[in-house]
């Protein structure tokens, strides 16, 4: 019997597998193209949402400061003219950011040790997140639970044995509602309550006598009058009534007043009916069209600033201590405020998801690349059934299954690549457009650009892994076939 000798089958470089591979592409050049176009279009949708909210959530967290100072002058004239609420109390002791300073100041008020104050935070950090829980419920099972308590006379009714143990059998029967801890860690805290809410009502007395000691310092003047020497004389009667009131924040204060009241002097010019023909004249319209937004917009200069508070002036309206440069600012200061305001707006369910896309987002990203999977298995099917007799005549030739299937997913991994890149571009010019229109100075000034980057990388990474895992079926399928069958295929 003649012997036969079988040598090692010789293994191709991996320089000469990817051009046998790039040779598929390129001699299918318009399925490739279809491949390209379904990745582009997955990636695209995957890369415009992760744009989107990545753009969003920075802007939430670059303008918080800046919503914050808005709302700056309301928070101190809310404090100074009335003691907190419970609620509000455990939100602001149970708040991380703000616990520090706001124990100092309950310190003051109150003539106590700070550590007596900070150790109440655990607690105040456990009813705010029961009060929450509450807050959430649907209406109807809240009215189960707990009859008619809201806010934190819910703790006071079940306190009682009687009214836990009916709350706890019920809330038994609805299993999808679950309590921020056991049921027993909650009888732990509504044991303790009693002694919380007795230092509760002291905090509450502190703060109504800092109010007395306020209001008599206002020697008949209204609060935002008042705060206008928050730098002076009135910021030392804020102090000496137990508030924290840094310097800084005083100089602010004061600002935002100014601020507030100027803007006011401006907004009353609507109702002047000289001031209203004038401006009516100046931009063509008739006097019944000029609006405030009208009158902000036509400040907006130094010129024409100047030219409106000798338009003032002639028509006897108060400009205060305004001046054209402050007026102009005034008017940007405005655009800029009205600006963070639709962001806070805009901005004020981001969060939660992948990458803070949301939940819903997240979903619809998934069924996309789902989509595409079934789009590019069965581009690799066609690609496959059109390729039997070049797969045959590489098997003839000394091919074996494991080179078969790596020839395939090295092509699907490159049309994945190229469609990776295409859709991170197309994504984020898509999104980041969105976001400019929406947000403006806001978006430029906040871009997260590592974070953009990275989501890039994401959709592109994506891309080759969803190609080269839809086409492992029809490589393997090509991979197994044999090669006088496929040679008999047209």
């Amino acid at each position: 019997m003649k012997e036969i000798d079988v040598q090692q089958q010789p293994i191709l470089s991996a320089k000469r597998t990817v051009q046998i591979a790039m040779t598929g592409v390129k001699y299918r050049l318009f399925r490739a193209a279809v491949t390209v176009a379904v990745i582009v279009v997955a990636m695209a949708f995957l890369m415009n949402i992760l744009t989107e909210s990545l753009i969003r959530r920075s802007v939430a967290l670059s303008a918080r400061e800046q919503i914050d100072d808005l709302h700056r002058v309301d928070q101190w004239i809310a404090r100074l003219s009335i003691a907190q609420s419970p609620a509000e109390i455990i939100a602001h002791l149970a708040d991380t950011e703000t616990s520090e300073r706001y124990a100092g100041e309950l310190a003051a008020l109150m003539r106590l040790p700070v550590g007596q104050i900070s150790e109440r935070e655990e607690t105040a950090a456990a009813a705010n997140a029961y009060l929450n829980f509450f807050k959430d419920l649907p209406f109807g099972r809240k009215r189960v639970l707990v009859g008619r308590a809201e806010g934190v006379n819910i703790f006071t009714r079940l306190a009682a044995g009687a009214q836990f143990d009916q709350f706890t059998s019920r809330l038994a029967n609805m299993k999808s509602v679950n309590l921020p801890s056991d049921t027993a860690g909650f009888r732990a805290f509504l044991d303790g309550w009693p002694d919380f809410q007795q230092f509760l009502a002291k905090v509450r007395e502190a703060e109504a006598t800092a109010v007395t000691t306020i209001q008599n310092g206002l020697e008949g003047r209204s609060l935002s009058d008042a705060l206008l020497e928050a730098g002076g004389s009135f910021g030392d009667v804020i102090r000496g009534a137990g508030f924290i009131l840094q310097d800084d924040e005083a100089t602010a204060l004061a600002a935002d007043i100014e601020r507030i009241q100027n803007t006011a002097r401006i907004e009353r010019t609507i109702n002047n009916a000289g001031i209203r023909k004038a401006v009516a004249a100046e931009k063509d319209v008739l006097p019944g069209d000029v609006t405030i937004s009208l009158i902000w917009k036509i400040v907006g200069s130094k010129e024409k600033a100047a030219w409106f508070l000798e338009l003032m002036n002639r028509n006897d309206a108060d400009t205060g201590t305004l001046d054209a440069e402050t007026l102009a600012g005034l008017s940007s200061y405005r655009a800029n405020e009205q600006l963070l305001k639709r962001a806070e707006r805009q901005t004020m369910e981001t969060g939660g998801g992948f990458l803070g896309i949301g939940k819903r987002m997240t979903w619809l990203a998934l069924v996309s690349m789902l989509v595409c999977a079934v789009g590019i298995t069965n581009a690799m099917l066609m690609s496959v059934t059109e390729r039997f007799r070049e797969i045959a005549t590489l098997k003839c030739l000394g091919a074996l299954d494991g080179f078969i299937m790596l020839v395939f997913l090295i092509e699907a991994g490159v049309l994945g690549f190229v469609g990776g890149v295409g859709g991170a571009i197309v994504g984020f010019l898509l999104g980041s457009g969105r976001m400019l229109l929406a947000f403006k100075s806001l978006m430029l000034g906040s871009l997260p650009l590592q974070d953009l980057a990275t989501a890039g990388l994401i959709s592109i990474v994506a891309g080759v892994v969803l190609a080269a895992a839809a086409a492992v079926y029809p490589s393997l399928r090509a991979a197994q076939l044999a090669p006088m069958e496929a040679m008999r295929i047209e």
